[in-house]
């Protein structure tokens, strides 16, 4: 009698530990939508990310989140890993840096449907090396925007978007960071591009030391003053934020000479010695083709 009232009480004992354990603050949950709080570390893990998968050769597309230490090629899932135990010393594979990196493919490509957002993301054959370019670019600005707006601490999943994605972007000045969103794109977007890439289509026409001053009677114009022009001309009105001038952003990052180095991108991009003609042509077709792309890659509404 006595053996079998010790078991009960055993058993007893260790199913209450096991729903403390549970019930416990601290308790390990794996939760899809962690949004821990962002630090400056997070910005260099970016950019060590970045500088890691810096070319498609580097480029693993066939990720399964195994990371060898002696990789020659690295998925993007892989390029934050190590960037992370190159930046902290530690790797947490829910940490800032890799949970925003899953809220920009949420943002990008909502209509995926990702068992596994970085790893599937990586692995898509519709992702091109540009577009986990992007993934970065995109990442980088997020975590400045809530270090730069002190909105570093966890916030309800509902929220997430339009921390991120605010209503109305502040304007930007010549010398200023810019606005991190990238909005959705409309057929005018197209034939902005088309239209900037004819108002800058000679050297002759180039204004290599640009202001973001764009006089309406100028004789030359820069990337940035050319796209302002189009946009005018288009829509009727120009929007710093808009679609068009996110996309040329992201591109003058992308294929700027120095482009970890820009500040004000297109501006930077213009003026940037190592700049030539033919990177701002190559600019306008990339633009397009991503403008493009979105476009198609819509949703059909109402059927």
């Amino acid at each position: 009698m006595r053996i079998l009232v010790f078991i009960a009480l055993s058993t007893l004992a260790v199913s209450l530990k096991a729903q403390g354990t549970a019930g416990q603050p601290g308790a390990p949950i794996d939760d899809s939508q962690a949004r821990p709080p962002v630090s400056k570390a997070d910005i260099e893990i970016v950019k060590r990310a970045r500088k890691i998968l810096s070319s498609p050769s580097k480029w693993n597309r066939a990720d399964k989140r195994i990371c060898p230490a002696d990789a020659k090629t690295f998925s993007l899932y892989c390029a934050l890993e190590k960037a992370t135990d190159e930046v902290s010393g530690k790797f947490e594979h829910r940490g800032a840096a890799m949970q925003e990196a899953r809220f920009v493919i949420d943002e990008i490509a909502s209509n995926r449907n990702y068992d596994h957002r970085l790893m599937d993301y990586n692995n898509d054959p519709k992702t091109t090396f540009a577009d986990v370019q992007k993934v970065f670019v995109l990442l980088e600005e997020r975590i400045a925007t809530r270090l730069k707006t002190g909105n570093s601490q966890a916030q309800p999943a509902a929220t997430q978007t339009a921390a991120v994605q605010p209503a109305a972007a502040p304007s930007v000045a010549a010398g200023g960071g810019d606005p991190p969103a990238t909005p959705p794109v409309t057929k005018a977007d197209l034939e902005i591009v088309k239209r900037a890439r004819e108002i800058l289509d000679s050297p002759a026409k180039w204004n290599r030391a640009d202001t973001q001053v764009c006089p309406p009677d100028a004789k030359t114009v820069s990337l940035f003053c050319a796209l302002q022009m189009a946009a005018k001309e288009v829509a009727g009105t120009f929007d710093n934020s808009g679609a068009t001038i996110q996309e040329a952003r992201l591109v003058a990052v992308e294929i700027g000479p120095n482009g970890s180095q820009y500040h004000a991108r297109l501006t930077d991009f213009n003026n940037d010695p190592a700049t030539t003609f033919a990177d701002i042509q190559k600019l306008f077709n990339l633009v397009e083709q991503h403008v493009a792309k979105r476009l198609s890659d819509k949703p059909a509404r109402g059927k």
